[in-house]
């Protein structure tokens, strides 16, 4: 037996001995100490799930409250602030609203007819702020997929003129429809820009709620390039030529499933629409408790959660009421955040040989906003951080069961999760990529381990109905007690974990089914000059490209990025085998434009 595999069967065997006392430790603990740490949880997740905190919304004053709330915790818990005090602060766009000026005047032949703003139409949140002026042209769908049998714009000149689009496909109604993908209104619009349209107005089919869209903020670029509103049935039956409707139309193109598209003649559009971007202020909340051994001062681990949530709704929520409604977000992620405080307030009063760094973040339900900025503007050097340990969603735990991610990133955490799993009987699922929808996922794109705690999906995410009285206190204090022997296990390392970037598949954050792998994680954050990703995927064709984390894309092939949804409409237009030139900002000041050539591949 060779000295490598020798040090490795003591290591896991000190391990396994170090869970065995743990675990004999929780079984004698007393049921009072069970009791107070279920009351903890329970305070706390009532209080960041209160009516009070109003969902918890970044740039809120829920959200503040609740930054507050954390702060004075880690005071009283004893951990330190890395700077002047326990807030990083950094700003969101949080609100969009009509300004003054968005009107819009049909003209047919003479006559002229106002839409009333919030009435007939309104204006959309990724719309251009501008006013555009143009002839009609209805365009079915909206769609061009000639690769899939089907384009509305084949034999349609629309440069300079306005075009009305069904919202959704023509295939909506068929699970396995090749349409979908060009569905989204996003795809629509960049469509109609590519195709020289000045502006569109979306309606919707019969199998959708005639009820104009809200005006809520876009996630992952604010101006798509031309006028964009969303249109009553109503308004739009009355541009059409007699003996027309909007049933008789959808009904001819399903039937077919060929486009049905003509002009308008006679009418003409003037639509102006002025757009408001509101920012505010958020946090992350920071506080750290020194190791105890000198030797591995500059060795921090990071524990986190985020606080925010989705305040009374917006882009993001599930939920299909017309009054508005507080989304409390216990398990999502009150949960988290009380798991974190707890594991604090323990690790505070028995420091372990490394650092810890305690953290809230803000603005993840955003696109990780919050952990992506602290990766940007570390308090400590990022390559001083040897593991991030996440908790998001830790409160509905079934029948002991716990979904623990990022066991690949390091050598070590395979074991290890196994083996305190068996000690606190818990019956563990494990994935190794340490992508996915949380903050986690900015630190491992960073080339740092991560683990990730999870007890699963529900039919309440992101409604109003994620509330306390159904979160599972009992298997949060198990959760507790697994994170905590975790992290003293971690904390006891006698050399540093190593990390390991795991091969990943497209699945990660996909929402859209393409044919091409590409394997960019991009950052949600606005950026003024294009689409910032935060890293690649291991073996991925971007990696051998050499695109890297920090780049800025600009250029998709023929398309010109200025945000994740011109990024995704240049996805659809390629297949695999297809090679694209993609050309990139990066440097300190990202004013050296690179062009890379990536092969693409087919998805998985």
């Amino acid at each position: 037996m060779n000295s490598t595999r020798l040090l490795r069967q003591i290591r896991q065997l000190t391990i396994l001995l170090l869970t065995a006392a743990l675990f004999t430790a929780s079984v004698l603990q007393a049921q009072s100490s069970r009791a107070e740490t279920v009351e903890r949880l329970k305070k706390h997740v009532e209080y960041l799930a209160s009516d009070e905190m109003e969902g918890r919304a970044p740039g809120s004053e829920g959200n503040q409250k609740a930054a507050n709330f954390l702060a004075n915790l880690f005071k009283e818990y004893g951990l330190k602030p890395l700077g002047d005090d326990y807030f990083q602060e950094f700003t969101v766009t949080t609100k969009v609203q009509l300004a003054e000026g968005n009107s819009a005047v049909l003209r047919h032949n003479g006559e002229e007819y106002n839409w009333e703003t919030g009435v007939q139409y309104i204006p959309l949140a990724f719309s251009e702020s501008a006013s555009a002026k143009g002839e009609l042209i209805f365009a079915g769908y909206g769609i061009s997929a000639a690769d899939e049998g089907y384009d509305d714009y084949q034999d349609l000149d629309v440069k300079d003129k306005f075009v009305i689009v069904f919202r959704g496909s023509p295939d909506s109604d068929n699970p396995h429809g090749k349409l979908a993908n060009f569905a989204p209104l996003h795809h629509k619009v960049r469509t109609a820009k590519e195709k020289g349209a000045v502006g569109i107005i979306y309606v919707s089919p019969s199998d959708m709620k005639d009820e104009l869209l809200k005006l809520a903020m876009p996630r992952g670029g604010k101006n798509a390039g031309i006028v964009a509103v969303h249109a009553k049935r109503e308004a739009v039956e009355k541009l059409l030529p007699e003996g027309r409707t909007l049933s008789d139309i959808e009904a001819e193109i399903k039937k077919e499933m060929k486009p049905v598209c003509f002009a308008l003649p006679g009418w003409q559009a003037e639509i102006s629409v002025t757009l408001e971007f509101v920012e505010a202020a958020t946090w992350n909340v920071i506080g750290y408790t020194p190791g105890t051994d000198p030797a591995l001062a500059d060795q921090y681990i990071i524990v986190g959660a985020h606080y925010d949530h989705l305040g009374w709704g917006g882009a993001n929520s599930r939920y299909e009421g017309s009054d508005p409604k507080i989304h409390y977000g216990a398990d999502d992620n009150a949960s988290g955040t009380a798991a974190m405080l707890e594991t604090a307030r323990r690790i505070a009063a028995a420091p372990l040989p490394r650092p810890v760094i305690f953290m809230g973040f803000s603005a993840e339900e955003m696109g990780a906003i919050g952990s992506n900025y602290y990766c940007k503007n570390p308090l400590v050097p990022l390559e001083e951080t040897v593991l991030m340990y996440n908790m998001d969603m830790v409160g509905r735990m079934e029948d002991n069961k716990l979904n623990v991610t990022g066991v690949g990133t390091s050598s070590t955490w395979d074991s290890l999760v196994d083996s305190l799993g068996a000690a606190f009987e818990l019956k563990i699922s494990k994935t190794a990529d340490g992508l996915g929808p949380s903050d986690h996922a900015s630190f491992y794109t960073q080339n740092i381990p991560v683990l990730n705690l999870f007890t699963g999906l529900h039919d309440d995410y992101h409604k109003p109905s994620d509330t306390v009285d159904k979160i599972n206190f009992g298997g949060m204090a198990t959760i507790v007690d697994f994170a905590e022997a975790t992290l003293r296990t971690i904390g006891d390392y006698a050399e540093r974990p190593d990390f390991v970037k795991v091969k990943t598949s497209e699945r990660q954050g996909q929402r859209m089914s393409f044919r091409v792998a590409v394997g960019t994680i991009p950052d949600y954050s606005d950026h003024p000059k294009g689409m910032r990703i935060t890293g690649v995927k291991e073996g991925s064709p971007a990696e051998k490209a050499g695109l890297q984390g920090g780049d800025v894309i600009i250029r998709f092939g023929e398309v010109e990025v200025a945000n994740i949804y011109d990024y995704t409409y240049a996805l659809g237009k390629y297949k695999p085998g297809d090679v694209v030139d993609v050309v990139v900002l990066r440097g300190e000041n990202e004013d050296q434009q690179v062009t890379l050539k990536v092969h693409l591949e087919a998805r998985n």
